[in-house]
């Protein structure tokens, strides 16, 4: 058995292997599909536990310092294995920002590596739809509003959406955001992702966007709808154009993280016909 630095994965003999191993576990690891993908650049390479035959773990190390693992049910550290990654990816393995993945992986490696102090963490539901499963939901006639898709024309009315969404939502520190880097995340979002937005008169009050894709899922993000107008069933219908569009015009699977103790937002996803998978943990180190 032995662990390898894949510095290229198009390159490497394990890429199908590789391939193999995130694919089936894709819904919790979605952020390492784009460094596969090459949709994404990313100068870190990935390290990998093989057999010869088998790849049955892989770290990740993106360029913003959180480390994904993936591993195959039944895998545990060892501490040979610890002194070979450590060997491997230097001071990447033990100076990250977080740790991202399945709630079963990420306790594994943080207990057999030494990353620092916890500073926050995040537990999520891992919520997909099946394509026979969606359930459109018919807009009442009282809900005055129009939905609609999203371009780099919509990018400054919907500029507040995404900077309260990101506040309220994603910053450990919302007084330290910075508002051009969450300009141009936007920017980036209306043009590389799926967009849909909600209108009632002139106010833009409710958005959702994809954020990932994968080889079989596109993941929802940038659910956020205006403080004044929720528990009407704006999100419902944005949410709901979005995943049409990713069972329709996409042809892959809608995925989403969300908090576990946020019921609102389970009982509106499940509406629409979504099922929780399983439980993942993002940890914020110090």
């Amino acid at each position: 058995m032995n662990w390898l630095k894949v510095e290229d994965i198009d390159q490497s003999e394990f890429r199908d292997q590789i391939m193999n191993l995130v694919r089936s576990q894709e819904i919790s690891c979605i952020d390492a599909v784009p460094m596969l993908s090459g949709e994404r650049k990313n100068s870190k390479p990935i390290i990998i536990h093989t057999d010869g035959n088998n790849v049955d773990a892989a770290l990740f190390f993106t360029s913003y310092g959180r480390i994904i693992p993936v591993l195959d049910p039944g895998f545990l550290f060892h501490q040979e294995d610890v002194n070979h990654v450590s060997k491997l990816a230097g001071n990447s393995v033990f100076l990250p920002t977080s740790v991202s993945g399945k709630s079963e992986a990420v306790e594994m490696f943080l207990d057999r590596f030494s990353c620092g102090q916890r500073k926050k963490i995040l537990e999520h539901y891992i919520m997909e739809l099946a394509p026979a499963s969606f359930k459109m939901p018919q807009v009442p006639d009282q809900l005055k509003i129009r939905i609609l898709r999203g371009s780099k024309r919509q990018l400054i009315p919907l500029f507040p959406l995404q900077k309260s969404y990101e506040r309220q939502e994603v910053l450990l520190n919302p007084d330290a955001q910075d508002t051009i880097e969450t300009f141009r995340w936007l920017k980036s979002i209306l043009t590389r992702e799926i967009c849909f937005y909600a209108k009632r008169g002139f106010r833009y009050v409710s958005k959702a966007n994809t954020n990932a894709k994968g080889f079989d899922h596109i993941q929802i993000g940038g659910v956020f709808t205006i403080k004044r107008f929720r528990n009407h069933g704006y999100a419902l219908q944005t949410v709901a154009a979005l995943c049409r569009c990713i069972i329709e015009e996409e042809h892959k699977t809608p995925s989403l993280f969300v908090r576990c103790d946020n019921e609102n937002a389970i009982k509106l996803y499940k509406s629409l016909g979504f099922e929780i998978k399983e439980t993942t943990k993002t940890v914020y180190l110090d």
